[in-house]
């Protein structure tokens, strides 16, 4: 009688056996190998695609700037190089004596600014300075040509208080046309000045019926409007 209990138990055990191979797979862990396991909830991680960029809200940068259109549509050609930090696009347009329109990229003004709404609060100066202005866009940076002589604003918002609208300001607006044609806030003529800036720095500038400084009793008018991005380092 005793000599079947060995075999029974063998049978017993064989039984466990085949039951732990059909049945609920144990709860070990896998070996890892090589590869490292996805932290919970993160799913797939994606590689970026050549070129792109990998942080919100930013362009993907290149070498070599393609070109653009500007707030008002107008096309702008591809800077020489490409911009960083605080780069205005701008449409412009002049008429009167001289017509002309086009665009451009002011990477000048507010070259100090920490973000787009910072100059647009702040103006050319830091926070808390007295006596902020601000400078609009200017095409002279860029060197832009208008009949082959360079072409030139100088617009400013002054005293500048942040976002906002500006009917007038008691500051000298002029254009220049080279170096010897210009027109500007004076005697001669009655000119009007307004700007706006908006919160996240883009804007628009007019001035109208400058007075040329020769007293040849010519006229310009100027406007220009903007958008300000912040691109990323070169």
């Amino acid at each position: 009688m005793t000599s079947r209990q060995p075999l029974f138990a063998a049978l017993a055990v064989l039984t466990c056996l085949v039951a732990a191979c059909h049945g609920s797979p144990a709860t070990t862990a896998h070996s890892t190998g090589g590869a490292t396991p996805s932290a919970v909830g993160t799913g797939v991680a994606v590689s970026a695609a050549p070129g792109a960029s990998t942080s919100p809200g930013t362009s993907p940068s290149s070498n070599v700037p393609g070109p653009t259109t500007g707030p008002g549509g107008c096309p702008i050609a591809a800077p020489a190089t490409a911009p960083s930090g605080l780069t205005l696009y701008v449409c412009y347009t002049i008429s009167g004596a001289v017509d002309a329109s086009g665009g451009f990229v002011d990477s000048d003004q507010g070259a100090g600014a920490l973000s787009c709404a910072d100059w647009a609060e702040n103006g050319e100066e830091g926070a808390g300075s007295a006596g902020a202005a601000l400078q609009a866009p200017d095409p002279g940076d860029a060197e832009v040509t208008v009949n082959g002589q360079d072409l030139g604003f100088d617009l400013v918002i002054n005293p500048y208080s942040g976002p906002g609208s500006y009917p007038s300001t008691t500051v000298a607006e002029s254009v220049s046309l080279g170096d010897t044609l210009s027109w500007s806030t004076n005697n001669a003529k009655t000119a009007t000045f307004s700007a706006q800036v908006s919160s996240d720095g883009s804007g628009s500038a007019t001035a109208t019926a400058l007075a040329n400084d020769s007293s040849n009793g010519s006229v310009e008018s100027v406007s220009e409007s903007w958008v300000c991005a912040m691109e990323p380092a070169a």
